[in-house]
Parts: C-alpha cells; structure tokens; sequence
C-alpha cells in the first residue's frame, strides 16, 4: 500500500461548498448573480481537478502541487502562469468554471497546508498506516455529511455543463465523462462510490469502512481523540473563506 497522505476532499464535499458560495452574502451581489447565470459551468469547475481519477492524470497535472514539495505558492496561481489563455476565458460559461476550478484547488490547498500536513503527517498520534486509514475516515465522515447536504437541483444543473476546451490539460471527453459519473451518484437514487474507491485504495473492503464509521466508539477512539470535532470546522470554515476570497480574486482579474 502506497501511503500518499494528501488525500483531498471528495467531490461531493466540493460540490457542497459551491452550493454555500452562490448563496454568499459576504460575495458582491454581481458576483453571485454572474455565478448563477452559468451554475452548471460553475458546479463542474469545482469537481473537475478530480477528473484526473478518470482519466488517469498524475496529480500535479490538475492540482499544479505534488506531494514531495511545499506549498510556497497558491496552486491556482501556478495554473494560470502556465495556461495563460484561463486568464481570458473565452465565454462567460468558461469564466464561471474556471472560478470553480479555482475555489476546489484552494480548498485542497488549505486542507493539506492546514490538517493533513500538521495533523496526519507531522503529529505522530498514531503509526503512519493508523493515520493513512484515520485520514480516509474523515474524508468519509465529510463526503456522507455533505452528499445528504446537497439541494435537489444540483443532478440536473450539473449536466448542463457542456465543456468547450475549458482547460488545456484534461479534454473535455474526460471532464464529460466525470461529471457524468458524479451526476449519477448524487441523483436520488443514485449510490455513491466513495467507500468502495476508499477500500480499494486502502486494500479494506468497503464495509469495514462502513462499520468504522457507523461505531460511535470506534470513531470516537481512533479519530476524534486525535482529531477534534472542533478543529475540523475551524479549519472547514477557514478553507472555505481562502476558496471564496481566492475565486473572486481570479473573477476581479478577469473583469
């Protein structure tokens, strides 16, 4: 098992907070409205950094960050200084998804500079294996959490989203593609495949991870004890003001 500990939020957590950032207040009214006029662009930008998993991209290529350096410079800002044409998007469908994509980079960015670098990786509360499967629970406890959160409209809206040679490094064919296969998890009844992509990865099968996370006691011992509620929704709530003021500073620049 190859132990990568900067393992990100799934798309559902991604696509809960874009649901919260249409709403923002703290947002200008213009913002807010221009992100409703393209919400399935918008919906599909938060998601797509995750295409990669489909069509079979090393990380770096869509979050511009590996995981064998420091952060020192904002993701989204390295993607744009080596694909200059996002900097003058050529429709306002491909604005608003590029907004998205910068939104899901800078949540990744802060959970790993945040939680999984100081709290998984540097503190030693557990063996590395121990601390590898306590990072995949969470990530589960979020993903369960913010697929029940997500508002009706989101299966429909996300499949309006057509890419047009939105992005340079993932063709629109695989960013169809991903949508497609997150729309059908989020759908009424749709089933997500969180867990089974979890158990694999992990070498578990997926009801262990579900019995993991329906114990009460077995969460409590082996998470909470070493990662407080508390500071998961302090740092929740702080990656998500970094995604909001990171995503209006592109919309500013593109103006």
């Amino acid at each position: 098992m190859k132990l990568e500990f900067a393992i990100m939020p799934t798309p559902f957590t991604h696509l809960e907070i874009a649901q919260r950032l249409i709403d923002d207040e703290a947002l200008p009214q213009s913002i807010r409205d221009y992100i409703r006029s393209e919400l399935g662009a918008f919906l599909l930008g938060n998601i797509s950094a995750d295409a990669r998993v489909d069509s079979g991209s090393p990380r770096e290529t869509t979050h511009f960050y590996s995981y064998n350096e420091k952060i020192t410079r904002a993701p989204w800002r390295r993607m744009v200084e080596e694909n200059k044409s996002l900097l003058s998007p050529h429709s306002p469908e491909h604005r608003v998804f590029v907004a998205g994509y910068i939104a899901h980079l800078s949540v990744d960015e802060y959970w790993t500079r945040n939680m999984v670098g100081p709290h998984f990786f540097a503190r030693e509360w557990a063996d590395r294996v121990e601390r590898f499967y306590m990072l995949h629970i969470i990530l589960s406890y979020m993903d369960e959490r913010d697929l029940n959160k997500l508002d009706t409209w989101q299966p429909d809206v996300l499949c309006e989203a057509q890419p047009t040679h939105w992005l340079p490094f993932i063709s629109d064919e695989n960013l169809s593609n991903w949508r497609d296969l997150v729309q059908r998890q989020i759908i009424p009844s749709g089933v997500s495949q969180t867990l089974e992509i979890f158990g694999h990865r992990l070498g578990k099968p997926a009801q262990e991870l579900r019995d993991f996370l329906d114990s009460e006691e077995k969460m409590q011992i082996g998470l909470w004890n070493n990662i407080a509620q508390s500071l998961l929704s302090q740092i929740e709530a702080d990656l998500y003001q970094y995604a909001r003021e990171q995503m209006l500073i592109y919309l500013q620049e593109t103006e």
